[in-house]
Formats: C-alpha cells, sequence, structure tokens
C-alpha cells in the first residue's frame, strides 16, 4: 500500500531534510481513504514529511502506491469538491471563484487572445471569461447548465428500448439547438480562445469527477466553449498568451514536465497553490514560497501575486506568475 518516494517528484534530487512538528489532520478526504481502505493509523504514522534541500518542496514518504492514489482519486473520493463547490455557486449566485483581484490584473498588463488551463477547470479564472463575455443580466444560466447536463446525459441510454434510443437522438438534438440559442442570445464577445489541457494522473480528479452523471471537463467544454488537449499532445507552433495552473500542480506525478510545457507554450504561467508548511497525507508533496528561489536560479522569472491581489487567506497559499522570458515580468514591476 506504501512505497518509498526517495527521490524529489519535482527535481529529482534525493537530498532532503525530515521536517519536525509535523500534524495531521484528518479532513474528509482523510477519513473516507482510511475507511475504504481498512488504513489503521499506525499505517498512517509511517508517513514522514521531507524537504527537498534543492528545489524546496514537502514530500511525504513514505506514500501510497500510483494505484491506491488512483483509487483515493478516483473510486473513493472521485468528485473534486472544491471544483463543484465552485461551479455550483456560479450557476446559483453568479459568485465566481476568489482570487481576489487577480483576473483584473491579468487582464490589464496581458493581451490575452488565447488562454488554457490545466486538468480542473472550475478552480481557476474560466468562470470571469464566461461573466466578461456574456451579459451580466443571463435569466436563463441555471436553465442552461440544467440543459446541458440533460444534453450530456441524453444519449446514455444503453439497455434501454429500441424506441427510446431513438428518442434520444431528437432530444439531444433538441436540447443542443436550445443551447446553442441562448448562448448566441447573450453573447456579446468572445474575448479569447479557450483551451483546457488534460492529463490522466492518478494523483488527479478525472473519470470520476462527475456531478448527476456528467463530468466535469465535459461540462466545462459545453459551456465555456473548450477545446480539449492532452498534455503531451504537440502541436506545432502553438503558443499561447496564458496559461492558467490552479490547485493542479501538486496533483500529478510530473509537476516539473507540466509547468515545463505551460512554459514552453505560454508567454506567462500563473500558478496558484497551497504552500502550508504542514504536509497533509492525501497529497504526495506540497510547495512552499522558496520554491520561487529554485525557479529564478534556473532562469524562470517569477513575481509573487500573493498579497497583491486583494485576497483574504484562510489557509497558506501562493499566487505566481512565471516566464522564461525576464521582459515579461517586467511589465508587472
Amino acid at each position: 500500500m506504501l512505497k518509498s518516494y526517495n527521490k524529489c517528484v519535482y527535481c529529482s534530487s534525493k537530498k532532503f531534510k525530515k521536517e519536525k512538528n509535523q500534524k495531521f489532520l484528518n479532513n474528509f478526504y482523510v477519513k473516507a481513504f482510511c475507511t475504504d481502505l481498512n488504513i489503521s493509523s499506525k499505517q498512517l504514522k509511517k508517513i514522514k514529511v521531507y524537504k527537498c534541500k534543492n528545489c524546496y518542496i514537502l514530500q511525504n514518504n513514505p506514500w501510497f502506491t500510483e494505484n491506491i492514489a488512483r483509487m483515493i482519486y478516483s473510486n473513493i473520493y472521485g468528485q473534486h469538491h472544491r471544483g463543484w463547490t465552485n461551479m455550483i455557486n456560479f450557476i446559483k449566485k453568479r459568485k465566481t471563484p476568489n482570487h481576489g483581484s487577480l483576473f483584473d490584473i491579468l487582464q490589464k498588463k496581458i493581451k490575452i487572445k488565447k488562454y488554457a488551463e490545466y486538468n480542473s477547470p472550475f478552480t481557476g479564472i474560466l468562470m470571469n471569461f464566461f461573466s466578461q463575455e456574456y451579459k451580466k443580466k443571463f435569466p436563463k444560466l441555471k436553465s442552461l447548465f440544467e440543459k446541458i447536463i440533460l444534453y450530456l446525459t441524453s444519449r446514455q441510454v444503453v439497455g434501454k428500448s429500441i424506441k427510446i434510443q431513438k428518442d434520444s437522438l431528437k432530444k439531444g438534438k433538441k436540447l443542443l439547438n436550445e443551447i446553442n440559442y441562448s448562448k448566441k442570445k447573450y453573447l456579446i464577445r468572445n474575448n479569447a480562445e479557450k483551451y483546457l489541457f488534460v492529463e490522466n494522473s492518478s494523483l488527479a480528479w478525472g473519470q470520476n469527477d462527475n456531478y448527476k452523471s456528467v463530468n466535469s471537463k465535459s461540462l466545462a467544454a459545453q459551456l465555456f466553449d473548450l477545446k480539449i488537449l492532452e498534455m503531451d499532445e504537440k502541436k506545432k507552433n502553438f503558443k499561447i498568451d496564458l496559461f492558467g495552473i490552479f490547485h493542479t500542480l501538486d496533483h500529478t506525478f510530473r509537476p516539473k514536465k507540466i509547468l515545463d510545457y505551460a512554459l514552453d507554450i505560454s508567454k506567462y504561467v500563473v500558478v496558484y497553490s497551497h504552500i502550508d508548511p504542514k504536509l497533509n497525507r492525501q497529497h504526495l508533496f506540497s510547495f512552499t514560497k522558496d520554491f520561487l528561489k529554485y525557479l529564478e536560479k534556473n532562469k524562470i522569472y517569477t513575481l509573487d501575486l500573493t498579497t497583491k491581489i486583494n485576497k483574504e487567506y484562510k489557509s497558506p497559499e501562493i499566487y505566481f506568475l512565471c516566464s522564461r522570458k525576464k521582459k515579461y515580468i517586467s511589465k508587472f514591476l
């Protein structure tokens, strides 16, 4: 169930320092996987926290195998609680995820014609784009959301009668027409081409991140007009203006590859992440504020936005902007 992680998951260094006074919290994720996997408190105590001396991330060692990690994020607690809560709040109250004034700051300094996010569509600024692109008085937003749910489930008719299967074609087409009509009616302008880069990581919510039998990525693609691309998919001369990584860089076994990929195709990358000095057991690793020093040493220029976006924080978090070109970061200074 547990395996050794003797190399840093980010930089592959083997130089670690054991962290003292680590107190683990039994939150709802931990309680869920302990219950389903019959994990005892004695087994959990085997997990210790270390800090990488090279890139300064915190890492649990030993930690769960990749197969157990996939079970945690797919079977045991497959629904991304925070992400879907953000979406429901947006539909019911037109409330976007709390990122302070981040969206306004980014738009003021960057001409965003092409924008992308990584793996989780409801934790970033896609709802901000939607709010800007459609009329504020969108009286049928809840209806639109419900119709998208119905459309995406309308063809789930395996095992039903031939008549029901045939009727599903007409029903789905009718719903799609109504969805497209509503969006066209209330559209003001398309601010940017939007993409969602996905990776089937065993550390992330994926195939079971569902609400009413609809996956978050499928719903986001329909609502936000996203183009879905595989993270490893190579597109010749494909460049974007801004890449957002919101609470997802610590949910992959390949964080360095993901960040490097984003930096290679985008002028700017904005990252939002936990930096809690108490690394909990549902995470293999976590970033720290000193991680930015490591990036700077490797000629990835950064700007800490955490105190610049006027947000009240309930837990230790960091927002930072980074780029391979110093001149881009200098525009924000």
